[in-house]
């Protein structure tokens, strides 16, 4: 496990992550102290994605503001 200091972290964080993505664990430094680690998930969060995403794709024509009120509606789980 690889030790860093909050400021190199601040300053070098996608080069970090890509460590942890690869399978690093990291712990994370305040003035000489730990503070966090950020460590792998081991695959995908616990259940996943629970929406569908916004923008995704949507059969049909052109929505009037009926239609994109109904769609807005279904997608907050109104129907």
């Amino acid at each position: 496990m690889s030790t860093i200091g909050i400021r190199e972290l601040s300053h070098h964080t996608s080069r970090y992550l890509a460590q942890v993505k690869a399978g690093k664990a990291i712990t994370i430094t305040e003035h000489g102290r730990p503070i966090a680690t950020i460590s792998p998930t081991g695959g995908e969060p616990a259940g996943g994605n629970p929406r569908p995403r916004i923008g995704g794709y949507r059969s049909g024509g052109p929505l009037d503001s009926d239609g994109i009120d109904a769609e807005l509606a279904r997608g907050f789980g109104h129907r």
